[in-house]
């Protein structure tokens, strides 16, 4: 029998759907959540010089999460062909739809016109280790707040697995760009699986106005 609890999960995954789709409102809002952040991510000096040279070297394009989904992909039709809003709670065809739509939500197509392009992308932090204290030397990148951590995870063409040359302290949820060679590869994790992979260069903090000026 399907609960109100299944029911509630669907509409999450709505829920999680739009907030793919509006992702760039989510990162322009990024700034109020930086701002009230009492433990905010302070990189090293190193760190600096190393986003600084990144960003001035002119080689990385920046792209939106818009940008990571194929042209022919219409995640809406994924939807349509389940017609989540005809089950009732105790539909038996309700949990068999729900798998079947997870299925296809984890393996979202990739973009693959962006394979082996240099990017930068600005994105929210879901970490997937902590190497003592506060150092993370990997963490899942997603276009929004929570993603992954407090509501379900978005497709995979919308989560990046970002691997990092040395553990750096970024936090939980931190907002940051991201640079390095953009790679089409599956990552399963726990908590969310992605369709693509990066070997970041550089990771700074986002900020919008920033961005906008150069």
């Amino acid at each position: 029998m399907i609960t109100n609890t299944a029911t509630r999960r669907m509409f999450c995954l709505l829920a999680a759907l739009l907030f793919c789709w509006h992702s760039a409102t989510a990162l322009a809002l990024t700034d109020d959540y930086t701002r009230q952040q009492s433990e905010q991510w302070q990189p090293t000096r190193e760190e600096l010089a190393k986003a600084a040279e990144a960003r001035k070297s002119g080689k990385y394009t920046e792209i939106t999460w818009e940008n990571l989904i194929p042209p022919s992909w219409d995640p809406a039709k994924v939807f349509d062909k389940f017609n989540f809003d005809r089950f009732s709670d105790d539909d038996p065809r309700a949990g068999k739809a729900l798998k079947e739509f997870q299925a296809l939500w984890s393996n979202a197509p990739a973009n693959k016109e962006l394979g082996g392009k240099l990017v930068r992308i600005a994105g929210f932090v879901a970490p997937l280790d902590f190497l003592g204290g506060d150092q993370m030397s990997e963490f899942l990148l997603v276009p929004y707040f929570g993603a992954c951590i407090h509501v379900p995870p978005p497709p995979a063409n919308q989560i990046i697995y970002v691997i990092l040359e040395k553990p750096m302290g970024i936090q939980m949820m931190d907002t940051v760009m991201v640079y390095g060679k953009l790679e089409i590869e599956k990552s399963e994790s726990d908590i969310g699986d992605a369709g693509y992979r990066i070997k970041a260069v550089a990771v700074e903090p986002y900020a919008a106005e920033e961005t906008e000026s150069n």
